[in-house]
């Protein structure tokens, strides 16, 4: 789903030239478990709806933080409310 997004390890974004704090593996040589634990490391465990991967990318008018790219149109996203299930389930820990 982070692919299909366009939130890849290509270019500087969560690559090489890293800006932020999620490093994914390079597009060339995924590696999953690298990926899910770098994705992991984005959600606050004690305030799960204030995650960093919930927030970033989704749009400021929707209660977003900044960040240059939002995958997220609202809170009604489909892959918004996926990832928060995850994330709510625990499978992201």
């Amino acid at each position: 789903m982070v692919m299909r997004h366009g939130c890849d390890a290509g270019g500087d974004c969560h690559g090489g030239g890293i800006r932020g704090t999620l490093q994914l593996s390079p597009q060339g040589a995924k590696d999953l478990a690298y990926d899910f634990e770098q994705l992991s490391l984005q959600v606050n465990p004690v305030s799960r709806d204030s995650s960093a991967l919930l927030l970033r990318p989704l749009a400021d008018e929707a209660g977003g933080r900044p960040h240059p790219y939002k995958a997220f149109a609202s809170t009604a996203d489909t892959d918004y409310v996926a990832v928060r299930g995850w994330i709510q389930a625990g499978v992201l820990q």
